[in-house]
């Protein structure tokens, strides 16, 4: 297997590359999910029906699971290892990183 000169910048900046995808799931489904919760609430408001309010802790909770999960696959992807795996077998064309030219 020949060796890669050209490394993808997920490879050269790992950190970097999960502190933006941290940075994008947050900024897309906490204010998202969470106003969907607050118009579902006012919604319910003229039928008496009530939410507990442990219900924006347990949505938050599996939020944040979700942002630490994509986190890690982020993570897993920037090993220089899986980016060679899936160079070479292109399992999953899609995830292969392009070098620079």
């Amino acid at each position: 297997m020949a060796e890669h000169a050209a490394t993808s910048t997920q490879e050269r900046n790992p950190r970097s590359a999960v502190l933006r995808t941290v940075l994008a799931v947050a900024v897309a489904t906490f204010p998202l999910l969470n106003g969907v919760l607050l118009a579902a609430i006012d919604a319910l408001r003229p039928y008496e029906v009530h939410l507990p309010g442990w219900i924006f802790v347990g949505l938050n909770g599996v939020l944040l699971a979700v942002t630490i999960l994509a986190a890690l696959v982020t993570r897993v992807l920037a090993v220089p290892g899986v980016n060679e795996w899936l160079r070479q077998y292109k399992v999953l064309r899609w995830f292969t990183p392009e070098d620079d030219q």
